[in-house]
């Protein structure tokens, strides 16, 4: 089987500003984790791009190279990745494709592998396109009754003065926390809303609420839906939105756990073109910690696989990239605590 994981961030696709570097560091641990968990099947050939100057550093990834288990398309430039990205497409009997949802990143190499008769392991393009838009995505919650954080559109017609901080605004269709401010008083507010007002970027208002931030993962195949267990999401709000990984399980009440795949079960249910690896953002407001509300969905790998691979025996990758095969439940190891880093680096942590 061959197998084509295009992660964006890495392939040599775009050029990254500084802004932009940590979320390159997340990007190449996703690659590598993925990577190494497909090389580790039999009777597998996987295929990546990497931009010119990117090296992965996993002896199994670099013993791959060496016996011809791993082909490697180095790009120096934006249209060089293009033509790799479609060439190995045309190669691959299944895709994964890791990708921001900014500029309509995901849906668009989606689309381009779609149209080139790929197979792709993920979601269909109108799920994607529907969940990569936050405002759109927030309007749906709304139809759908869905607990969230109450948002609304940045426009001319809005007024700072009638905004109640603190609160927080974000790109629209952004990705990682990028772009992601908070606001603790009306003067801070003041000074940067004519910048936000008048950017060709539309961002999103929302309030501040405070509480645990988590994240879950349900992986969708044909027939079968399994939740991962809930983790915590460790954010720093200091110099404003910085990520930094998390811990797996989160410690929660057995109550709060079955509200949260409650909570993951219906949305799945109100959108079946879900699947492979998919994560939701979900907070515990302090003033209702008992009652979960939806942040957004990553219709893609996310970070938190880093983690969730240290916590299982099972080949999580196997699971994603093979449509028919049927599969035993997920075994999570009991007892036992995953502390993962942006950068992949992760530590195991037994529960006395």
């Amino acid at each position: 089987m061959n197998i084509f994981v295009s992660e964006y961030l890495c392939s040599g696709a775009c050029e990254l500003s500084e802004a932009e570097a940590g979320l390159l560091n997340e990007g190449t641990a996703m690659l590598e984790a993925v990577l190494a968990d497909l090389l580790a099947l039999p009777h597998t050939q996987v295929i990546t791009g990497l931009q010119q100057n990117l090296s992965l550093k996993s002896p199994e990834i670099e013993e791959a190279i060496r016996g011809d288990r791993l082909q490697v398309f180095r790009a120096a430039t934006p249209e060089q990745e293009s033509e790799n990205f479609k060439t190995a497409c045309q190669m691959a009997d299944a895709v994964l494709i890791i990708a921001p949802e900014f500029d309509d990143l995901l849906f668009r190499r989606t689309q381009l592998a779609v149209d080139g008769g790929a197979t792709v392991a993920g979601p269909d393009l109108k799920t994607l396109q529907l969940t990569a838009d936050k405002w759109e995505f927030y309007q749906w919650m709304q139809d759908c009754s869905l607990p969230t954080i109450p948002t609304c559109l940045l426009s001319e017609e809005l007024s700072p003065s009638a905004v109640s901080v603190p609160c927080l605004i974000k790109h629209r269709c952004g990705a990682g926390g990028l772009g992601l401010e908070t606001f603790e008083n009306e003067n801070c507010l003041q000074q940067r809303w004519n910048d936000l007002i008048t950017a060709e970027e539309q961002f999103l208002l929302q309030p501040f609420l405070k509480g645990k931030p988590l994240s879950t993962v349900a992986l969708i195949r044909a027939g079968q839906r399994e939740l991962f267990p809930a983790g915590e999401q460790q954010i720093c709000w200091e110099h404003g939105f910085q990520y930094q990984g998390g811990i797996i399980p989160a410690d929660l009440e057995s109550s709060v756990l079955t509200a949260i795949d409650d909570l993951v079960n219906h949305v799945c249910d109100l959108l079946p073109g879900l699947a492979g690896y998919v994560g939701f953002d979900i907070l515990l407001p302090d003033n209702a910690p008992n009652e979960p509300v939806l942040v957004e969905i990553n219709p893609r790998l996310t970070t938190s696989y880093t983690g969730y691979r240290r916590l299982t025996q099972d080949n999580l990758a196997a699971r994603i990239i093979d449509f028919q095969t049927t599969f035993p439940r997920i075994q999570w190891k009991q007892g036992e605590t995953v502390r993962f880093q942006p950068d992949g680096s992760t530590s195991l942590i037994t529960q006395l």
